[in-house]
Protein backbone atom coordinates (compact mmCIF):
# COMPACT_ATOMS: atom_id res chain seq x y z
CA UNK A 1 0.00 0.00 0.00
CA UNK A 2 1.47 3.34 -1.01
CA UNK A 3 -0.24 6.56 0.01
CA UNK A 4 1.13 10.07 -0.41
CA UNK A 5 1.09 12.85 2.17
CA UNK A 6 2.70 16.29 2.47
CA UNK A 7 5.43 17.60 4.76
CA UNK A 8 4.43 21.00 6.17
CA UNK A 9 6.74 23.91 7.05
CA UNK A 10 7.28 22.45 10.54
CA UNK A 11 8.31 19.11 8.96
CA UNK A 12 5.13 17.46 10.23
CA UNK A 13 3.22 14.87 8.25
CA UNK A 14 -0.32 13.57 8.51
CA UNK A 15 -0.61 9.80 8.55
CA UNK A 16 -3.53 9.06 6.22
CA UNK A 17 -6.66 7.45 7.67
CA UNK A 18 -6.23 4.20 5.71
CA UNK A 19 -2.73 3.70 7.16
CA UNK A 20 -3.83 4.59 10.71
CA UNK A 21 -6.70 2.15 10.54
CA UNK A 22 -4.52 -0.62 9.13
CA UNK A 23 -2.17 -0.54 12.15
CA UNK A 24 -4.79 0.61 14.69
CA UNK A 25 -2.89 3.81 15.50
CA UNK A 26 -4.42 6.05 18.16
CA UNK A 27 -3.75 9.72 19.03
CA UNK A 28 -0.97 10.13 21.59
CA UNK A 29 0.77 6.86 20.77
CA UNK A 30 4.54 7.02 20.40
CA UNK A 31 6.18 5.74 17.24
CA UNK A 32 9.66 4.60 16.27
CA UNK A 33 11.37 6.55 13.47
CA UNK A 34 13.99 4.70 11.43
CA UNK A 35 15.97 5.95 8.46
CA UNK A 36 16.65 3.25 5.89
CA UNK A 37 18.58 4.62 2.93
CA UNK A 38 16.33 7.34 1.48
CA UNK A 39 13.27 6.16 3.43
CA UNK A 40 11.85 7.30 6.76
CA UNK A 41 10.02 4.37 8.33
CA UNK A 42 7.48 4.99 11.10
CA UNK A 43 6.47 2.00 13.18
CA UNK A 44 4.08 1.60 16.08
CA UNK A 45 5.69 0.82 19.43
CA UNK A 46 4.25 -2.36 20.83
CA UNK A 47 3.42 -2.43 24.50
CA UNK A 48 5.06 -5.16 26.48
CA UNK A 49 2.52 -7.61 27.80
CA UNK A 50 1.90 -7.29 31.52
CA UNK A 51 2.58 -10.65 33.13
CA UNK A 52 0.75 -11.82 36.22
CA UNK A 53 2.75 -13.57 38.88
CA UNK A 54 3.24 -16.52 38.99
CA UNK A 55 1.07 -18.01 36.23
CA UNK A 56 2.38 -16.09 33.20
CA UNK A 57 5.98 -16.42 34.34
CA UNK A 58 5.74 -20.16 34.80
CA UNK A 59 4.03 -20.61 31.41
CA UNK A 60 6.68 -18.56 29.61
CA UNK A 61 9.88 -19.74 31.30
CA UNK A 62 12.13 -21.79 29.07
CA UNK A 63 13.33 -25.16 30.28
CA UNK A 64 16.97 -24.68 31.38
CA UNK A 65 17.60 -28.34 30.57
CA UNK A 66 16.25 -28.17 27.03
CA UNK A 67 18.61 -30.08 24.75
CA UNK A 68 20.68 -31.37 27.68
CA UNK A 69 20.91 -34.86 29.11
CA UNK A 70 20.15 -34.28 32.80
CA UNK A 71 21.29 -37.71 33.94
CA UNK A 72 24.59 -37.41 32.07
CA UNK A 73 25.22 -33.95 33.56
CA UNK A 74 24.52 -35.15 37.10
CA UNK A 75 26.72 -38.21 36.62
CA UNK A 76 29.62 -36.02 35.39
CA UNK A 77 29.15 -33.66 38.35
CA UNK A 78 29.19 -36.52 40.83
CA UNK A 79 32.29 -38.00 39.22
CA UNK A 80 34.10 -34.65 39.43
CA UNK A 81 33.79 -34.70 43.22
CA UNK A 82 36.07 -37.72 43.60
Amino acid sequence: MQIQTLVNVKYQVVIPKEARRKINLKPGQKMNVDVVGEKVVLSKIRKKKEWKWPDDYLKNLKDPWEGEDREKYLEEERNSWE
